[in-house]
């Protein structure tokens, strides 16, 4: 159950591979208990660290959290995953398009991945927080007018979607993003170091680390919030992990159910789906990625065993930007022995 000393080393070298300063932060699951392992990198190497309630921007994990909101409005029959989401908004879609609350999570809405204009604003105006200025206003700007949706038979990864999805929950439950997870599950499963806004972290707040070893901006999300707002640690996502295990819950059982399956895509709410049941390898992923961090979770429900990592390796590495889910693999292919 402790770390062993071959998964001590993967992680002790990816983060003495970064600048110093950078730190890692490991929740391990074995039949569903966990454990921590914490590091960083220091002027003599990796340097153990008790870092499993420090607090990192945990990117597009935030789209798990968002989704398991939606699983919980079906189950109380608020809402069907089939069902329009355009009743929520004050415009129409262009060209009538109608857009369901299911594919918004599956990414199979048409949506581009960002929106327009974004991109170039995250490279060159507002490259280090490029999501902040955009708001409800712009949101619906673009898709009353500008935003052509595409084919809505395949994935298409779409951060703007799954933005979208968390913003139209919010104005159904009529709270905004921050009440709506703190009241369905940071309260809950008693994750007290989980935020949507890095000015209320209370506790520890990891500096980000960006591409050139410089420290980084935090990130606020504007509108987009429910694509990757949330601040949190290995310890309150390991409650989230938890449930996510113990099945106990209808809302849970809904989010991990497989409703897109293309070639070898499959895809739940929120969840990216490796492997097949057949083969007793079903493997329930995603990462997340920042200016300033680098996140992990990756899941073997059956065997309640599997791996959070939460970094302040910044995402947007060309060649490094990778490290945290691939060391995420790593470890479990060693967990799992293939």
């Amino acid at each position: 159950m402790q770390f062993t000393d071959q998964e001590i080393s993967a992680i002790n070298k990816v983060v003495t591979s970064f600048a110093p300063n950078t730190e890692l932060a490991v929740a391990k699951f074995v039949e569903g208990e966990c454990q921590y392992y914490g590091t960083r990198c220091g002027v003599r190497g990796a340097e153990p660290v008790e870092n499993h309630c420090s607090v990192f921007e945990i990117g597009s994990l935030t789209k798990l959290m968002t989704s398991s909101v939606l699983a919980q409005m079906v189950s109380e029959g608020k809402l069907t995953l089939d069902e329009a989401i355009n009743s929520q908004l004050d415009i129409p879609i262009r060209d009538n398009r109608s857009i369901s609350y299911g594919a918004l999570a599956t990414h199979t809405s048409g949506l581009p991945r960002l929106p327009p204009g974004l991109l170039w604003q995250a490279l060159f105006k507002r490259k280090h927080n490029p999501y902040e200025a955009y708001l409800r206003d712009d949101l619906l700007h673009h898709l009353a007018h500008t935003i052509t949706l595409g084919s809505q038979n395949k994935v298409n990864y779409s951060n703007l979607g799954a933005g979208l999805l968390g913003y139209v929950l919010s104005e159904l439950e009529g709270r905004n993003y921050a009440q709506l997870l703190q009241n369905r599950l940071f309260k809950p499963l008693n994750m007290r170091y989980s935020f949507t806004n890095w000015r209320d972290v209370a506790g520890e707040l990891v500096i980000g680390i960006g591409k050139n070893g410089e420290p980084t901006n935090n990130w606020d999300l504007g509108v987009l919030q429910g694509a990757g707002a949330v601040l949190s640690c290995v310890k309150d996502l390991a409650q989230y992990a938890k449930v996510q295990f113990a099945q106990a819950e209808p809302w849970v059982t809904l989010q991990q159910q497989i409703l897109v399956e293309k070639r070898l895509e499959k895809v739940a709410l929120g969840w990216f789906v490796l492997g097949s049941k057949e083969q007793g390898d079903l493997l329930y992923f995603h990462d997340g990625g920042t200016g300033g961090y680098s996140s992990v979770m990756l899941l073997d429900m059956d065997s309640q065993s599997g791996y959070i990592i939460l970094s302040n390796i910044s995402g947007l590495h060309k060649l490094k930007g990778q490290k945290v889910t691939k060391l995420g693999f790593e470890l479990m292919r060693s967990l799992k022995g293939f």
